[in-house]
């Protein structure tokens, strides 16, 4: 019992609550629709928000192309996995 009171703890810790002006949500729905994702980030103290894509697998499709061609693809995982130890 504890140890749930304690991780229900460093749950509220973790997580605060601001309050956005209304006239601030209208302007982010005018511009991007009613559902959006935000995210904040901690080292350059900003907050990201963008429009909800229809579906999320889609959009992050070929994510990375660009770096696995530059890395060489196939063969770079080939030698990775062969560097492994058994």
């Amino acid at each position: 019992m504890a140890n749930q009171a304690r991780k229900e703890t460093n749950i509220i810790q973790d997580y605060s609550s601001i309050r956005l002006p209304s006239d601030l949500i209208e302007t982010v729905k005018k511009k991007l629709g009613d559902e959006f994702l935000w995210n904040y980030d901690p080292e350059t103290k900003e907050l990201f928000i963008i429009k909800r894509p229809p579906s999320i697998t889609e959009a992050l499709y070929g994510l990375g192309a660009d770096m696995w061609k530059k890395a060489g693809g196939t063969d770079y995982i080939r030698q990775e996995r062969d560097s492994w130890a058994d």
